[in-house]
Order: C-alpha cells, then structure tokens, then sequence
C-alpha cells in the first residue's frame, strides 16, 4: 500500500497538462494609477496597497532601512510591484491576482501555499501568520488558515525578554501543563527542558527545527518517556516560533498530538551582525553572558549564512532567594541534620517514633556554616538541625554552550536550487540537587537494635558542605551534550509547468554523557554499621542486628576524605540518532475552481531512530545508595506518505484535506503503523471575516523506551492493603512504606490514538485590528502509562484475601512468590518489592477555549502604539487511568494535578516618531493551581484550597543609535514577584517548583552592531 502511493505520488505531474487551466484564456491583470513619492520602502508599500487594493505581506526586518525610488503612472500590480522593489534585494511570491509576500530576491519560488513542512522556514509563502499585513481590511483573516497558529517572531522574543527557548515556550499560553525542569531536584532529567501544552505530557508535543524532525533527548522523562528537549537550541538564532494547536499528524506524523512546535531559524542575511548580552538577578546568582556573530553573503549563485553563539550562565542557589534559603516562610524548627529516631523496644513498638536519642556531646556547630544546633520540644525529642541544608540545592543550572548554524543556497539554474543545513550546539551544565543523605533502610530489617536497651532505633544523617571534598560545588552534577541536525537537499521546478519539487536527507543526533557523585551502598553501609558499633550478632527475638550504639560517633561530622571513601563518580551515556530522506512535490494552480487555484503537495519518506542509554554496572547491581536508574536500547525503521489538498470550491469557502500513512518496524516490533487524516474548513462571508474549522486524527507511535527498557528501578511508596485488612485497621496511612520497583518494557504496545477538532473565527473589521477566538477538543485513547502501583497493591489484597479467584492469572500475576508483580517478605509479609510494565491504558479528554486581540493605534505625535492580548482557558481535562475505572477530573484533583487551569499574556509596544526608540511592556498571568495541602491530602483536607493567580511584568527600551548600532535594556519581573505564598508547605522547596520559580527580578543589557557586505 505504501509503495503503491508513493508511485501515484511521483505521477502526479503527468496530469498537470490535463488538468491546468489555458492561460491564454485568463483576463488580463487590470491597470491601476499610482503616485508614490521616493523614500522608504515600508511607506511606499502602504500606498501601493491603498492605490492599488493589493495586499503585500512581508517580515518587518526584510525592509528595515531599504529605500525605493517611487512610482508614477498607470501599472499593472505586479509591474508597480517590480518597480517599486528595484535595486533592494527583494521579489515577492503571488498567492493571488492582489496577494504578494516579500521575500529575498535569491530564494527560489515556493509555490506550494500549505507546504507539508510546517512553515519550513521564512522564504516560504505558506509562512504568512509570521508577517505584517500593509493595506486592505481583511488583514490577517485572509492570512490564516483552517488551522489556528500563533507565531513569535525573534523581534518579539527580544522585546518580551525572554532568556531561552523554553522561556519562550512556557510563555505561551497554551503551556499551562506542569513539568520537570532544572527546579526540580533529583529528577531523571535535570538537564533538560521539556514542555507540555494543555497539560499533557511532554511526549505529545512534536517539535520542530526549520520544519524538520529533530533527535529526542537521550534520558527519558521522569524515567519513562522519550520527549524532546529545547534546552540545547540557541535562542539568538532563531527567526521565529510557530505553535499549532491540536492534532497535527496527518501532515506531521507520530507524537503531533497536543500540538506542532515549529523553531525556525535565520534563512537569509546580506553583511554580518555581532550582538552582545549580559545580565543577572537583583537577588544574586543567574549571572549570563551571551555572545553572537553571524555573516552572509550573496557570491553569483551562492549564498551563505553562517552564525556562531557562546553563552554562559551561572547557577542560581536556594540560599540566595529567602524562601527557599532554609526553613521556608513558616519558620518552625530547623531541618534535620542528624538525628536518631528511637521507636522503644519490641513490647512497646506502634510502628511510630517515640522520639530522639539525645545528642550525647550535642551537635557538631561547626557544619553548615555554623548553623547546626539542637532543635526539638524536649530532652526526649532532640536532634541535630540547620536552617541552613535546604539552601544548599540550585534552581538553575550552570549551563556553558557553543552554537553553530551553517545553510548553504546554491542556484543551479533558473529552475533548480540546491541547498545544505547544519546546526549544532555543544553545551556543558552543572547542577546540584540537594544534599546527600544515609539512614538505616539499606541495613538488615532498615532499623539497628541497641543492645544494651533493646531499643530499636533508626538513624539519619544528611552531610553538609564541610564534609564533602571541595563543598557542594565539588559535587555537583555534570552533563556535557552534543545535539546536531544536518541536510543536504535540492528543490525545483518540473520544466515549465507548475509542479515543484523538494528532496533531502536529514541526520539528527544527540549524545549526553552525565556524571553524578554518588553513595556506594556497600561502603557507606559498612562505614555506618562500623561507626554505629555493629556486633555481628542478631536479637534472636526480633531478628534484628545488634549494636553496641556510639550515639556520639554518629553527630561527630565525618571528614572529606571519609566522604571521598564511600563516595564515586557514576557516569551515564545516552545516544539518540535518527535518519529521514523526503521527496514532496507540490502545485499551486493545479486546475482552476470557481474559488481560484486548487493546491496540492504529497511527500513520501523513509528513515528510522535509535536510542541507545546502558545502564551503569552499578546501578544494575544496586550498588549505588538509593537512587534509581532507568536505560536500554533499541531502533527501528520508519516509512509515510502524506498528502494535502487545499480547494477553493468558491471565493468565500476553502476546503483543505490531508492525510497520512506511517509505519514503524523493528526486531522487536512490526507492522506498527497508523493512518490518519484531517479535513479542514474556511469560509469567508466577506473579506475581513474568516469562518474556520477541522476535524484532526492523530496518533503516537510507541517510545523507544517502552518498547526496548532494560529492566529499570525506581523507589516509590505503597500501601500494603493485605496487612491492613489482616490487622483489622479502620485507616490503612501507616501501612505505607517505600520500596524499590522495577519497570519492564512491552514490545506488544500498540499506537496511542488521538481525535481532535476546533471551531472559530478571525475577524479583522479594519487593517489596525485582528481578533481570533477558537474552540478546541481533543480525545486520546490507548495511551502507553506504566501500571498504577496502588492499583496493583489493592488487587494483590484482594487476590490474597480471596475477594478474587486466587488461581486466575491475575492473581497469579500478582503474587506467585518467585514471578509476581508484588513481592513480599515470606508468603504473606510486608511488600518489598513491586514489577510494573507499560500498557496501553489510559485516555484523556480535553476542551479548551483560547483567543487573541492584535490593535495597531493610530499613529500620534508621541509616536505609535501596538497590543497584542492572547489568552486561553482549560475547560476541561479528564483522565481515566484505564477502562471501567471512574474518570478523574484533572482541574478539580490536585492529586492528579497541578497544572495551570489559564494562561494570560499581553503585550504593550511603542514606537518613537523617528523610529530611534521602542519599548515593550509585557505580562502574564497564571491561574490559580492547588497548593500543598490539597496536592498531598487531596480538594477534601481542612487546609487544602488554590493559590491566587500569579502575575509578572517584564518591560524593555531599545535604542537605535545609527543605523547599524543598537541597544536594549530588559528587564523581566519588574516587581520582583516570588511564587504565590503558600502556608501549607512544610518541606522544602516550599513551591511548587514544576509551576512556578524563583528566580526574581532579571536585568539585561544588549548590544547588536550591523556591518554591511562588501
């Protein structure tokens, strides 16, 4: 089947002499009178439009300082258009009789309207959401399409402040999903920055560079998921942002479920430009340094473009910001330090600590700075505290890149073009996740018995800086990556038809190799036990070891070369690479309809991806002191083709249809493939009013790390059901307890399934104004989760207390001694360990509402005024776990979730009368998210409620000094505003750190020089 439509592909141009309209039997183009003075181009082509009732749409930086000689007479639009554009560089691509885009004069023409290549980059005609409309009312309803895409330009990044390409990204309206980045301490991946719109996960996001598919991170989010990171893409190289909302597979393929992330890079400069920046936080740490140059040129045939960027960033402390600093806004007592948590003896043992055993020389105060003390209510409950560990973690990583971007355009002839693409980036970050800490659960029965006593006793220590080789800096997390995306390809036009070509070959790849200091199980335990006083003996009674306790031993603080005895450096390697080769062919006037021109474009394409992560020796052995470690690897081969046609049946409606086969294969895996379409609807009652909607299928082929997991661990808490039922227990909370799991692969995973469909308007009554509003929803289906752990621990119960059959293979499953997903001590003991594996269980709903207002005012003599508002509001999102459980409302269950239920942003632009001057006035606003007591306990508990929305400014000034020298200064949350306070917080970091951040109020200087070509 595939190959069969891949051969109709390549015959499509055969019918183009059948199905294209005479030309000899169009009108001629009408004359109009033109009376346009020298002077700037930009002026020049406003009276165009207003004399000559055309719209011309361009990129404001490709006519910024260009002049034109005028016009006077009576023209054709496209001759005046020519005349006008003489001598600057620039032609124009017609998407109509009175429809022109500017673009440089060296690109070759693109005529297909809706490229398959989401707005592949900026000389493409189908870029139109990314481009300033002069003249005409219809304005940007007659630039958008059926499909609902918000654009930001790198004007816009700059002038909003943003600092990164996940600044950029979360400032997007439709990310109100919650994620792990470099706030999040100790997770899988520290090093990256993923991002979630409408909530999902960061899986069902596809994201793009130039159009193109780029490699995923090598480490799998939160242990499980493959997702692609934008932490390694270099922001001062971008020329825009494209976000499309929705399923986007049947023109993108798998993972464009929540929506398409198109990052497209600089495609065209005539001299060279060097631009410098700096900043930092008005509460310390972040500071930033950010160095760009970038050179092109035109030589006959050849152009090239070529960039270079170094950028640096210091971390950012939890001690330097007072909320996270130490004991959190609510003050109380001070942290653990150390302390030995005494549960009495076996005859008066609850299963909670009755208490401390008291310091006996009290604390060692010269750790932590000086700030360790004695802290408790009484003799009996002390322990050794600082207000000072929670400081010790960072909220940004230190982070060093360099980045190169190299493209190559090459005219062969009138008709043929070829081209080749380079990116890549070297970056080396740093991070530190918090201080290190011991306790007993490694040891025989996770306690120590005091011989002398009987008391049965539980000791914990966390290490300060004072006794780690070269403090927290010597120990922090290192990660040097490499990420890379290259092409080489060719496009054209078939002889004198109207049939355009475009073939490449794409390699992507990204290697990160993470080293963590890390405990060494076998030598802290042993160090410990040696300290602690072990006798080798066992208390015949309760099984437990005994010790002849050195309490003293213990709070005396260990030295570095101690330290250095039970500690290592544990390195981890992830590989991921993929492979495309891509032959699409369009038609802009493939045969004429009442509307206009129908449009077509087809692709095929063949590739694969592998992903290769080993898992560390020791963490397979269980060498490395509590800490979880996740791996494998596997590649497979993938196939497609895709169609879309675009048919404007009458003047006011457009019907826009694609569709797209995939296929996946592997060793382990074949014949996973998918098939999915989208039929899309625009209708124009009159010109400045645009009535659209589509209807999306899409899909998600199983990840890499589903497919090919090495068996994984992970530490996680669970609730013994069984015993809690035996014991007779009225509330099963002390039955819980951590345990380490293991997750397993599943090559039998089918797709994840996805429909989707929005509704809405664009409206733009006067050439100053635009609004839009749309509706979306989307169904997901099939969705690959890991097994619910509570779920399995409850069946377990049931199957042992024979509320289920206890010979059915699901009990069997659960818990056969030597195979079950349940492991327990004995045949009915405590749980002590879990096996889970991935399955195509879940299903999520979502329904969101989302809208923009774009005002140009009229000029005064204060000089000119821009807003731009965009907003969107979840309505709904639901989850069921898996078939037959009851649907979890997401927005009404922080348990579930914590995401952001809105999003606002705005933005303020002014412009000088002499243009010397602009400035911007930027906001955004959260909505209000659960706080602690809500996310631990659930909506029900006495202290849960919701957290006030969260509003930040960031404001900007630029200056143009000359015409190729300009400053801006930047300055990002003006008020200096921290997260929402939030009292029930009782453990650090005392937020949210998946919503919010603290990083403070930010200042930035930049300089950016031009130089001309010689």
């Amino acid at each position: 089947m595939l190959w069969a439509l891949a051969a109709a592909i390549v015959c499509l141009p055969c019918t183009a002499a059948l199905a294209a309209p005479s030309r000899a039997a169009q009108s001629a183009p009408p004359l109009h009178a033109y009376a346009i003075a020298p002077g700037a181009l930009g002026h020049a082509l406003d009276s165009l439009a207003a004399q000559g009732g055309v719209q011309v749409a361009y990129a404001p930086e490709l006519i910024a300082g260009k002049t034109t000689r005028g016009l006077s007479g009576r023209f054709t639009p496209t001759a005046a258009l020519k005349r006008l554009l003489d001598g600057t560089g620039l032609r124009w691509n017609a998407l109509g009789p009175a429809s022109f885009v500017l673009m440089p004069a060296d690109h070759a023409p693109q005529r297909t309207v809706h490229a398959l290549p989401l707005r592949p980059a900026s000389d493409d005609a189908s870029t139109l959401a990314t481009v300033n409309v002069s003249g005409a009312l219809i304005g940007d309803a007659r630039v958008q399409t059926a499909t609902p895409v918000f654009t930001i330009t790198a004007a816009q990044i700059e002038a909003r402040g943003f600092s990164s390409v996940s600044d950029v990204l979360r400032n997007n309206v439709f990310a109100t999903g919650s994620v792990q980045g470099q706030q999040e301490a100790g997770s899988f991946t520290q090093g990256a920055q993923p991002i979630s719109l409408f909530g999902l996960g960061p899986q069902f996001t596809l994201i793009l560079v130039d159009g193109k598919p780029i490699a995923q991170y090598g480490r799998p989010y939160n242990g499980s998921n493959n997702f692609i990171s934008v932490a390694n893409l270099p922001l001062s190289l971008i020329d825009h942002i494209d976000v499309m909302a929705g399923g986007g597979s049947a023109i993108y393929g798998s993972q464009a479920i929540g929506g398409v992330i198109n990052i497209v890079t600089r495609s065209h400069l005539d001299g060279g430009a060097v631009s410098a920046r700096m900043g930092g936080y008005a509460d310390g740490g972040g500071a930033s340094q950010r160095m760009t140059f970038a050179w092109g040129h035109d030589s006959g045939r050849l152009h090239t473009l070529a960039a270079l960027e170094f950028a640096n960033a210091e971390p950012i402390w939890g001690y330097q910001r007072s909320l996270t600093s130490g004991t959190g806004p609510q003050g109380g007592s001070p942290p653990l330090q150390a302390g030995i948590l005494d549960y009495g003896t076996i005859a008066t043992f609850t299963g909670y600590p009755q208490g401390f055993l008291a310091p006996p020389n009290g604390c060692d105060q010269a750790l932590y700075g000086h700030s360790t003390r004695l802290a408790g209510t009484s003799a009996s409950r002390q322990y050794c505290g600082s207000s000072t560990l929670g400081g010790y973690r960072t909220y940004s990583n230190d982070t060093r890149s360099y980045d190169g971007l190299l493209k190559l355009r090459y005219r062969a002839s009138d008709s043929v073009r070829l081209y080749a693409d380079a990116m890549w980036d070297w970056q080396e970050q740093r991070w530190y996740p918090g201080v290190p800490g011991w306790d007993a659960d490694d040891l025989p029965g996770g306690v120590i018995e005091d011989a002398a006593s009987g008391h049965i006793l539980y000791p914990e220590k966390y290490f300060a800086p004072e006794e780690m080789p070269n403090g927290v800096f010597g120990q922090m997390y290192r990660q040097r990556d490499v990420l890379y995306q290259a092409d080489l390809g060719a496009n054209g036009r078939f002889g004198a038809s109207d049939w355009t070509w475009d073939i490449y070959h794409l390699r992507s790849g990204d290697h990160a190799r993470v080293e963590e200091p890390l405990l060494i199980a076998p030598l802290i335990n042993h160090f410990f036990s040696t300290l602690l006083g072990a006798t080798g003996n066992i208390d015949p009674v309760t099984g437990l070891p005994l010790y002849r306790t050195d309490a003293a031993a213990f709070f005396d603080g260990v030295s570095p070369a101690q330290y250095a005895g039970f500690a290592r450096d544990v390195g981890e390697t992830s590989n991921t690479a993929l492979h495309d080769t891509r032959l699409t062919i369009g038609n802009t006037a493939w045969f004429e309809l009442p509307g206009g021109n129908a449009s077509l474009a087809a692709l095929v394409e063949a590739g694969g991806e592998s992903w290769q992560e080993p898992i560390n020796p020791l963490f397979a052995d269980h060498a490395v002191f509590e800490h979880a470690a996740s791996g494998g690897g596997g590649r497979r081969a993938h196939a497609a083709t895709a169609f879309e046609l675009n048919l404007p049946l009458f003047k006011p409606l457009t019907l826009d249809l694609s569709g797209r086969y995939d296929r996946y294969d592997s060793d382990r895996t074949r014949g996973n493939h998918h098939f999915t379409y989208r039929f899309g609807v625009e209708y124009r009652p009159f010109h400045s009013l645009l009535l659209r909607g589509n209807y999306a299928t899409s899909f998600k082929a199983p990840d890499l790390s589903s497919l090919f997991l090495s068996p994984s661990s992970y530490y996680t808490q669970v609730t013994d059901y069984y015993a809690c039922a035996k014991d007779g227990a009225s509330s099963c909370d002390a039955y819980s307890n951590g345990v380490r799991g293991t997750l397993l692969a599943n090559p039998t995973l089918r797709p994840t399934t996805a429909s989707s469909w929005t509704a809405g308007a664009a409206w733009s009554p006067t050439e100053r104004v635009s609004v839009s509003v749309d509706y979306i929803d989307m169904a997901i289906r099939n969705e690959v989760v890991e097994q619910d752990i509570d779920q399995l621990t409850y069946d377990d119960a049931r199957c042992l207390l024979g509320q289920l059959d206890p010979a059915s293979a699901q009990c069997q499953a659960l818990t056969n001694p030597t195979t079950g997903q349940v492991q327990r001590a004995g045949t009915d003991g405590p749980i002590t360990a879990l096996v889970t594996s991935y399955a195509n269980l879940s299903s999520e709903t979502i329904r969101a509402i989302f809208a923009s207002l774009r005002y140009h005012f009229v000029p005064t003599r204060f000089g000119s005024f821009g807003l731009q508002l965009d907003y969107n509001d979840l309505l709904n999102h639901e989850f069921r776990f898996e078939a037959g459980t009851p649907s979890v409302r997401q927005l009404a269950n922080p348990q579930s979730s914590t995401e952001f239920k809105s999003m606002f942003t705005g933005a303020l632009d002014w412009t000088s009368p002499g243009r010397r001057w602009t400035s911007t006035l930027y906001a955004r606003r959260v909505g209000s998210s659960p706080n602690y007591a809500a996310i631990l306990g659930g909506a029900s508990q006495p202290d849960a409620g919701r957290l006030r929305p969260w509003i930040t400014f960031n404001g900007s000034i630029g200056y143009q000094a000359t015409r190729h020298l300009r400053f801006a200064l930047m300055v990002n949350n003006l008020a200096n505003k921290m997260p929402p306070r939030d009292a029930s917080y009782t453990d650090a970091p005392y937020f949210n750190d998946e919503n919010y951040d603290v990083y403070g109020r930010q200042i930035m200087l930049q300089m950016r020089m031009a130089f001309d070509a010689r």
